[in-house]
């Protein structure tokens, strides 16, 4: 099977709870927005794949819980991504 993009960018969202994440997620990967909704467990993902100048580049978003109990789960993430991004109230 033939690979569907040429370039993977792995992203990954970081915030306290409750700042939206999650529903930034949804909007961008689905076109959806849910206001309603539980918090992450851990750590979620959702893929998309877009072109840009004419190069399609799957985007591997991660959507990691903003509890602090989760914290130690989450560090595991950091060092695969290439880019965060920091979303604050």
């Amino acid at each position: 099977m033939a690979k569907e993009y040429d370039v993977l960018f792995r992203l990954l969202l970081l915030g306290d709870s409750g700042v939206g994440k999650t529903c930034m997620l949804r909007r961008f990967t689905e076109g959806e927005f849910d206001p309603l909704h539980i918090s992450t467990i851990g750590v979620d993902f959702k893929m998309k794949t877009i072109e840009i100048d004419g190069t399609k580049v799957r985007v591997q978003i991660w959507d990691t819980a903003g509890q602090e109990r989760y914290q130690t789960i989450t560090k595991q993430y950091y060092r695969r991504a290439q880019a965060a991004e920091l979303i604050l109230k």
